[in-house]
């Protein structure tokens, strides 16, 4: 019997995708063996219909290294959650990746080209508004983190191994009903405008899924294929096997009991997390795909800096990205050539999508005028402190797109670093220092303001110390009053979504494929913990989001993201700053770890201990 989706179909339109990729013609040759591949995706790949393509290369690294073992990493903090359509956070997805497993995923080496995972095989009949996409079978779901002693978590078994349960696509037909279920917060009410185009979703049979969209959009297919599934058989039930009605089911998802236990069909499950100490991911022995490369991957919460030095240099960890001030003084200056004093330890530098800039309460009387956005910047010596407080290690950054993708517009120069124009500007909108106190202010609404307000920083990072001293030294000279306030990482993420904030320090990490109405669409201005957080609201914006999104021809999409650049580089919502490059530090145990520029934390499904001699 088909299982429907309770999907209540949207009015505006939505999701990240690529057409490009499954309009490619199949290689004509046929995939008869892959060491990465399973059987059942070998023979699904030969269909010429199937848009999913071998890999180039496998996940795991078995070929220069050995399997097994402990790899001990670093972790600057812990994370908000481990339920991926909860927990905001670009570290969840990195956990989520060990959790569980994509419906496909790009090809490292070609991010255009999709290769399998639970998907073996994805067609679409009419070109992009139905995809009908097949399931692998023989997956099955890891036990729930429970206490199955007592007996009170029967009610949880599956037909399975051990208990568990098979993947099915119900799976994700769950995923959809939770998207268009409103009460349901976190990250998904931020994913929610990619799928609002969805027309349909349904299970033609247990591993047979078939979803279609009432238009043709960029950003469908990706956001279809970067799904992972969510049970249902978990959570739709409280902790004592009973279900949740229908009216209540979405609210109870924010705060489900399972939410920080982690689940998932991936290679590794969460065996423990002990918060500001550790996060261990254990092997999954029942695992479908490749053999991972470790049999433990665990994580030391160290936030303070100068504790994640000392723990490489001890062998209490294998891996980790240190701070510039670190790298300038104990790998580009290191008097015998050691990185951290250590002959054991290597480095080098890796790039990564991410930029960082600095975001403005719109809603905030201070920031409603551009003229007064366009005055923070240019009082904000950004070439300088890439110089000196980042040691050179990235770039000066001037909108919202990286560096390596086409829609950023290298022609836009950046804004320079201008005290007196910084003064006229805020001049010009009104902003001027009445009372001789040094700060400045205007009268709003019959009352006089100061312009003065409090930056939130991520506290752990010597470098924002410095920077920050700087600017508000700077702005200070222009008569503007910045107070800065440092919060752990996720008091910070609950400020931001909750507006509480004159200004912030943040970063993106963007996609592969490019979509704008996530952060600028003004529709998703007003919505709690959307990722527009600023509040930027902008008739053009809007019209070239909204046609970006519709837009297939490669050309064009560089046009309109070119026009949108330069937009944004007039209204400076946000304070642009830099694309930084990471240095990597890694003990010689190790196989010389490969990145990947989609992801800012380390990805250790590319590496494994070294082979030993």
């Amino acid at each position: 019997m088909p299982v429907r989706s309770k999907w209540v179909r949207l009015a505006l339109i939505g999701t990240l995708g690529l057409l490009g990729a499954q309009n490619r013609a199949k290689a004509p040759a046929e995939v008869l063996e892959h060491e990465c591949l399973t059987q059942q995706a070998l023979r699904d790949l030969n269909d010429p219909q199937n848009i999913l393509v071998a890999p180039t290369e496998c996940r795991w690294d078995h070929e220069q290294g050995r399997a097994g073992g402990t790899l001990r990493m670093l972790l600057a903090s812990d994370p908000r959650g481990m339920n991926p359509y909860i927990a905001n956070g670009a570290d969840v997805t990195t956990y989520g990746l060990l959790m569980s497993d994509y419906l496909a995923e790009r090809d490292r080496q070609d991010p255009d080209r999709w290769v399998p995972r639970l998907a073996t095989k994805v067609v679409t009949p009419d070109n992009g508004l139905t995809y009908i996409l097949t399931l692998q079978e023989g997956v099955y779901w890891q036990l729930p983190n429970v206490d199955w002693s007592s007996g009170g978590f029967d009610w949880l078994k599956g037909s399975g191994p051990d208990g568990r349960h098979p993947l099915t696509a119900d799976d994700f037909v769950f995923v959809f009903d939770a998207l268009a279920n409103e009460q349901v917060g976190g990250r998904i009410s931020s994913l929610r405008q990619y799928y609002e185009a969805v027309e349909s979703v349904e299970a033609l049979d247990e591993h047979t899924l078939k979803v279609t969209y009432s238009e043709r959009q960029f950003t469908n297919l990706a956001m279809l294929l970067e799904l992972w599934p969510m049970p249902r058989w978990l959570f739709m039930f409280d902790e004592c096997g009973q279900e949740y009605g229908e009216e209540v089911w979405g609210q109870a998802l924010n705060t489900h009991w399972h939410n920080n236990l982690g689940f998932g069909v991936g290679p590794y499950r969460l065996a423990r997390w002990t918060a500001g100490e550790e996060l261990r991911f254990e092997k999954d022995p029942l695992y479908w795909g490749e053999t991972p490369s470790f049999d433990v991957i665990q994580y030391r919460v160290l936030w303070n800096q100068e504790m994640q030095v000392a723990a490489l240099q001890s062998g209490e960890v294998d891996i980790g990205s240190i701070q510039p001030n670190t790298y300038k003084l104990q790998v580009v200056d290191s008097a015998n050539g050691e990185v951290l004093g250590d002959p054991e330890l290597r480095s080098r530098q890796y790039e990564t999508l991410t930029y960082f800039y600095m975001g403005w309460n719109h809603d905030r009387p201070q920031f409603a005028d551009k003229r007064v956005r366009q005055a923070m910047t240019l009082a904000f010596d950004r070439e300088r402190i890439v110089r000196e407080v980042f040691h050179g290690l990235g770039t000066v950054h001037t909108g919202p797109f990286p560096k390596q993708l086409d829609c950023y517009d290298d022609s836009i120069a950046p804004w320079p670093f201008d005290l007196k124009a910084a003064a006229a500007k805020l001049d010009e909108a009104g902003w001027r220092d009445s009372d001789g106190d040094g700060v400045r202010d205007k009268v709003l609404a019959g009352d006089r303001v100061p312009l003065r307000f409090t930056l939130l920083s991520y506290g752990g990072s010597s470098e924002y110390e410095q920077l920050l001293a700087i600017w508000q030294e700077d702005l200070r000279s222009v008569g503007v009053d910045m107070q800065v306030e440092y919060l752990a990482w996720a008091d910070l993420l609950q400020r931001m979504d909750a507006r509480d904030f004159g200004a912030y320090t943040g970063a993106w990490v963007p996609g592969w494929d490019t979509d704008l109405m996530q952060i600028w669409h003004s529709s998703e201005a007003d919505k709690p913990q959307s990722s527009n957080r600023v509040g930027f609201r902008n008739e053009v914006a809007d019209r070239i989001a909204e046609e970006l999104r519709r837009t297939m021809e490669p050309g064009k999409r560089t046009e309109l993201c070119h026009e949108f650049h330069a937009l944004v580089h007039e209204e400076q919502p946000y304070t642009f700053f830099y694309q930084r490059r990471r240095p990597l530090v890694w003990r010689s145990t190790l196989t010389e770890p490969r990145t990947n520029l989609q992801w800012p934390y380390q990805d250790p499904r590319f590496w494994s201990f070294a082979a030993q001699k």
